[in-house]
């Protein structure tokens, strides 16, 4: 047989071989079409935001105009009320109760069956993009808990701010009465600064990512950003104390006999530190602190976002600003670590580009009101981005939900919390209700639409118990028990 071609046979061979060199040109073109994603981090920064109106007198302009040009979800609620826990959950996408990370000294790459756990910006590096990650996206910017391996390359490794002198320190004159949890009697301080924004590793973090904004980049990103203010303590520049004047701050809404009605555990998780602040009379300038640090945090957004609005990525660029959790600064107690709306509800925006949209985007609404979980951020993600889905993920796409906010959503979202090592805690938040059930039994309930601020346990009323039997059915089957990874490591 000749096996020399002819010239059909040649002609067809050409054409093969162009299809195969055309298609293999495409697929890089078709690589770096795909939009970027800024992922924006902010520590316990709760719902203390113009958009979410938190608190009456918060100023926070550039975090409100985003929400403006995005979809702000009204009803975003963390998987655990603890940094590590939370943010384990974010970049996992798995629940709490599944890996068992329920506290903030334990790691997920030192169990064995998570060691190589392919995680939210080694997804996207898998796929293609570049991951830069700084400042605190995981538990902490540096050392083991930063989970350095998931990134190209950690632009920034420190947090926070410029602390002032010594000599002005803890001037409230309470650091005693907290010396029983060591940890909150080193953090609960606040007080303005005389250093300039730009001096504060925080807003050194903002600029990190504003520089790479401004570089030339060969394949589509994965940018992290992670501001640590509004996480204590409330070390911020004068110049956002004096946006909110002493004399003129509002205290949030507070019931003297708020715990009367509410199971052991909760009261535990409750008001233990909050009464020596109120007492003290140092409430107020708590609360102006949370607030400067919110609008100094704000300001630290506003960078990054104006440095993309400059760039040549600003069409392309899907902006996801979120916080780890909630805050409660005085309603219940004063932290996180609990499982009502004041320390599980936190911001979550996603604004995608118009290039994304087409006419099944409902372009007309700006705010979701259905209940979501930040576990939810790694499918949606993914599915914003047309990656090839990832199976292994507990969260739910709410991809439908950018598209279009009143889109029905039958799901409440769930949150998780173990705070006394003996079983775990969990809430079921739905558009109407909010559910607690603590692992010895003991049940709280509320109805959000008439009472936000949860003063009212319906648990025991016998009118209401198939809504609390709807609501258990989403509560885990099983729950992992504690990580033995433990890491003898100071609480951030």
């Amino acid at each position: 047989m000749n096996s020399c071609p002819t010239q059909g046979s040649l002609a067809a061979w050409i054409s093969v071989l162009c299809v195969i060199s055309t298609a293999t040109l495409a697929a890089p073109a078709e690589s770096n079409s795909r939009p970027n994603v800024l992922f924006i981090a902010v520590d316990d920064l709760n719902d203390w935001v113009g958009c979410l109106g938190g608190h009456p007198q918060a100023k926070t302009p550039n975090i409100d105009a985003l929400a403006r040009k995005g979809v702000l979800f009204e009803q975003a609620h963390c998987a655990a009320p603890l940094c590590s826990p939370s943010r384990t959950a974010i970049m996992m996408g798995l629940r709490p109760s599944t890996t068992g990370i329920y506290g903030n000294l334990y790691w997920f790459r030192d169990l064995p069956q998570y060691k190589d756990w392919v995680t939210l910006p080694q997804y996207f590096r898998k796929h293609g993009y570049l991951a830069w990650g700084g400042g605190k996206l995981y538990h902490q910017a540096h050392g083991k808990f930063s989970d350095a391996q998931a990134w190209d390359h950690v632009y920034s490794t420190r947090t926070g701010m410029i602390p002032p002198p010594k000599r002005y320190r803890y001037a409230h004159g309470l650091r005693p009465k907290f010396e029983s949890n060591p940890i909150l009697a080193r953090l609960i301080d606040w007080g303005p600064t005389d250093y300039p924004d730009e001096a504060n590793p925080d807003w050194k973090t903002a600029d990190g990512a504003a520089q790479f904004l401004q570089r030339d980049h060969d394949k589509p990103f994965f940018l992290g950003c992670g501001i640590y203010l509004p996480h204590l303590p409330w070390y911020a520049p004068r110049k956002y104390f004096d946006l909110h004047p002493l004399q003129d701050i509002k205290l949030p809404p507070h019931k003297p006999d708020d715990f009367a009605d509410i199971p052991t555990i909760g009261k535990r998780m409750g008001e233990r530190h909050i009464k020596h602040i109120r007492n003290s009379g140092k409430w107020k300038e708590a609360v102006q602190a949370c607030l400067a640090s919110d609008s100094y945090a704000d300001a630290c957004v506003g960078h990054v976002l104006d440095a993309l609005a400059e760039s040549k990525y600003r069409d392309n660029t899907i902006v996801v600003l979120w916080g780890d959790h909630g805050y409660d600064i005085g309603e219940k107690k004063i932290a996180k670590s609990a499982l009502w709306e004041q320390t599980t509800r936190t911001p979550l925006i996603i604004q995608a580009p118009e290039k994304l949209r087409d006419n099944s985007w409902n372009t007309t609404v700006t705010t979701c009101k259905r209940p979501v979980s930040l576990l939810d951020m790694y499918p949606t993600l993914i599915e914003l981005c047309g990656l090839p889905r990832n199976n292994k993920l507990q969260g739910r796409s709410i991809a439908p939900l950018v598209r279009n906010p009143e889109a029905k959503w039958p799901y409440p979202a769930l949150i998780t919390h173990s705070p006394h090592w003996h079983g775990s805690n969990h809430a079921v938040r739905s558009e109407r209700w909010h559910y607690i059930r603590y692992a010895d039994g003991g049940e709280e309930l509320y109805d959000m639409s008439m009472d936000p601020h949860q003063w009212h346990n319906l648990a025991k009323r016998h009118d209401l118990a198939s809504v609390k039997t709807d609501l258990r059915k989403w509560l885990p089957k099983k729950n992992a028990r504690h990580s033995r990874g433990r890491t003898k490591k100071t609480n951030k």
